[in-house]
């Protein structure tokens, strides 16, 4: 077949078909290329933002239609759940309480205000606590508006370990605790080694994997809530991190000028003696 016909096969596919499994592991690879492309364009910061937000946004849409549609993508949610209940003990019963209240909107809202506040205080600038509570305020909004839309029944009640009877899709505190540890995590390399982001990155993605881990553990969410979830705040996250790069510029800008009119009044009194 001719390329252009097979793209508008393809175009035709995601529009008639966009739960059927080929349609959507097509689009997932879209996204990741999208995704890993921004990764590696470490010279152009905002393309490299928009590249990895466009393939993220995507990721979720699938995600979201899938979930809709009750799609392929959701054949691995009830299997999860089943496992996770049938491995429940004592000691992780409570551990995993632990890891949820810790990871709730406003446990993670509160830990990475503090941060920022911290930054704000270190670079004698209140962008970075406006950007970091902004940017946690928006994910968590977006997420719940989204749960009102898409309107995902909660796993059954019996099952639950905490009971919540709200919707499920997407999961708030995935969202808002990869939001917020994503752009707080953002901040903090600004300026470091790549040993020092590797070493960041990785206890960060622990804890996001965690409290995932335990929203699934205690039986209040589908799989597919939680990485959802995670994809949505992480594209927060990313957008944030650029928004207080723009606004960190154009402060440090500011400031230059200011330095530079300043330096030339006081030379100008001696100009005009001379």
């Amino acid at each position: 077949m001719h390329p252009l016909g097979l793209l508008h096969s393809a175009i035709v596919d995601a529009v008639t078909e966009p739960a059927a499994k080929d349609v959507a592991l097509a689009e997932l690879a879209v996204a990741g290329v999208l995704v890993t492309t921004g990764i590696v364009q470490t010279g152009r910061r905002y393309v490299s933002a928009a590249l990895c937000v466009g393939g993220l946004l995507i990721a979720f849409a699938i995600f979201a239609i899938q979930v809709s549609d009750n799609g392929w993508l959701t054949g691995g949610d009830a299997p999860t759940r089943s496992w996770f209940v049938a491995h429940r003990t004592p000691w992780m019963d409570t551990a995993a309480l632990v890891i949820t209240t810790l990871g709730s909107p406003g446990a993670v809202i509160t830990l990475t205000a503090l941060i920022g506040a911290w930054l704000s205080w270190r670079t004698r600038s209140a962008l970075p606590i406006i950007v970091i509570v902004a940017t946690g305020a928006a994910a968590s909004a977006t997420s719940t508006t989204l749960k009102l839309v898409v309107g995902r029944v909660r796993p059954p009640i019996e099952t639950q370990q905490v009971i919540t009877t709200d919707y499920s899709f997407p999961s708030g505190h995935a969202t808002s605790t990869s939001a917020l540890v994503g752009i707080a995590v953002a901040i903090l390399m600004i300026g470091r080694g790549r040993q020092f982001v590797a070493l960041l990155s990785a206890p960060a993605a622990l804890l996001i994997t965690l409290v995932a881990a335990s929203r699934l553990y205690l039986g209040v969410h589908w799989l597919t809530d939680v990485i959802a979830g995670a994809l949505l705040g992480t594209a927060f996250a990313v957008i944030g991190a650029t928004v207080l790069h723009a606004l960190e510029q154009r402060r440090t800008a500011i400031g230059s000028a200011e330095a530079a009119g300043s330096a030339g009044e006081s030379h100008l009194p001696s100009a005009l003696a001379s």
